[in-house]
């Protein structure tokens, strides 16, 4: 990914949504395989940034942690050799607003997508 904010924004925007629309448990073996590389790639483009556009908290930050949870859910330790990654989703979890909500009686972490997905529809 480029060091545009942009275009960053952009990139990393449009690579979340995919993952519940097809078969995960006839592809989850080859999925194991690949999701070090590609949780590699957001480690990487993190670095030691706080956010994945920068110092500020944007919409990608929101889609980001919503790609590295469903993982997380998919893979309980997928996560374990990225400490930068660790420590977003700790921080993102630990926001004001973010925290109250996953508090409140409105948070319902399942089912992630709609019925019409293949995965995470429970």
């Amino acid at each position: 990914l480029s060091d545009s904010p942009q275009l960053s924004r952009n990139c990393s925007g449009n690579h979340v949504g995919d993952s519940c629309f097809v078969p995960q448990e006839k592809l989850k073996p080859g999925y194991l395989k690949e999701i070090p590389e590609i949780l590699k790639c957001f480690s990487e483009f993190l670095g030691k940034r706080p956010w994945f556009a920068g110092d500020k908290l944007t919409y990608v930050d929101f889609l980001a942690y919503d790609v590295l949870d469903r993982n997380r859910i998919f893979e309980p330790k997928c996560l374990d050799e990225f400490p930068n990654l660790k420590d977003f989703i700790t921080r993102f979890e630990g926001l004001k607003k973010i925290s109250a909500y996953m508090k409140s009686s409105r948070f319902h972490p399942n089912p992630m997508f709609l019925k019409i997905a293949v995965w995470g529809n429970k």
